[in-house]
């Protein structure tokens, strides 16, 4: 007894021609726009019946109308062409550099204020992107980075960072704001470097990456001791007690962007001093990027870098 299974070796071709006979309403309509004869066209229709083991027209009149069966096989091939036309697409973005899949690690500050509205703005434009962000400590993000769970990460250090293990480049400087409670008054509109040294500060814990940026850019201007109320582990937190009243914070700009213009908090402005915190591109060394990725960071460098101008 002969299989009733179709012969699966069909080529692309043949179910091109097939749909072209069908929305075409002939054989030799389809052959003039595949500009070929029509016993070329009527040959790969013999040849897919053949391998279908099925019949897929039956004349009407003059014309020719699907089977049932054709009618089947029609909706099927529709469906594998669109989706080779689909496939075609997404290699070309792929090779474009416009599609594919990232994940991103970075610290809390960059990752909560900055990389979103940058990376919303690319997805949007670019709906084929699979994009993931993972925020948590610098020493973390660097870790995921070194064992390939993140492709790449943001984050925002004074450390040296190992040259063995990672290619780091410096693409933006997060400007620091002092931000006082409206109604504290221990400080003023200004401090001086001296004052500075006489204020209650809400810190960031000790041994933090955000803490040492913190500390490093004070002992650039000479504040080498901080008369420290409270450590608490997130700017959010921080912003809380600020606006509690239990002290001063020194804050990225961007982090409390939103509570000066809704004058939840007022900034105090260090006299004679603008304090900067570092912010780097870090990939494992040896690292290749994918196309899509590479144009990422091209987008994330430059998204970051507007961004944070904006603010100085």
């Amino acid at each position: 007894m002969s299989s009733t299974m179709p012969d699966n070796r069909i080529s692309l071709h043949k179910l091109e021609v097939f749909c072209s006979v069908v929305e075409r309403g002939g054989v030799r309509l389809a052959a003039e726009d595949l500009f070929v004869s029509q016993p070329v066209v009527s040959a790969h229709l013999r040849s897919l019946e053949e391998r279908l083991k099925v019949k897929l027209f039956q004349r009407d009149g003059r014309g020719m109308k699907l089977t049932e069966a054709g009618a089947e096989v029609h909706q099927w091939a529709t469906e594998v062409l669109r989706g080779r036309t689909e496939l075609d697409r997404s290699l070309r973005d792929i090779s474009r550099g416009v599609a594919g899949r990232a994940s991103i690690g970075s610290s809390m500050s960059v990752g909560n204020y900055v990389l979103p509205q940058v990376l919303v703005d690319f997805r949007r434009a670019h709906p084929q992107a699979s994009i993931s962000l993972h925020q948590s400590t610098v020493e973390i993000a660097l870790e995921r980075t070194l064992d390939g769970r993140s492709d790449f990460a943001v984050v925002a250090t004074d450390a040296v960072l190992d040259a063995n293990s990672f290619e780091a480049e410096l693409i933006a400087r997060p400007p620091f704001c002092l931000v006082a409670a409206l109604d504290d008054e221990q400080v003023g509109a200004s401090a001086t470097v001296a004052e500075l040294t006489a204020l209650p500060f809400v810190c960031p814990p000790a041994g933090a990456a955000i803490r040492r940026s913190q500390d490093s850019a004070l002992a650039s201007i000479g504040v080498v001791d901080r008369r420290v109320e409270i450590e608490l582990g997130s700017a959010e937190s921080m912003k809380v007690a600020v606006q509690g009243g239990l002290g001063v914070a020194l804050l990225w700009r961007e982090s409390v962007r939103r509570e000066l213009e809704a004058g939840l908090l007022r900034e105090v402005q260090i006299t004679g001093h603008t304090l900067y915190d570092k912010l780097y591109l870090v990939r494992r060394r040896g690292k290749r990027l994918t196309a899509f990725q590479t144009t990422l960071t091209t987008v994330l460098r430059d998204g970051i870098r507007e961004l944070l101008d904006q603010e100085r």
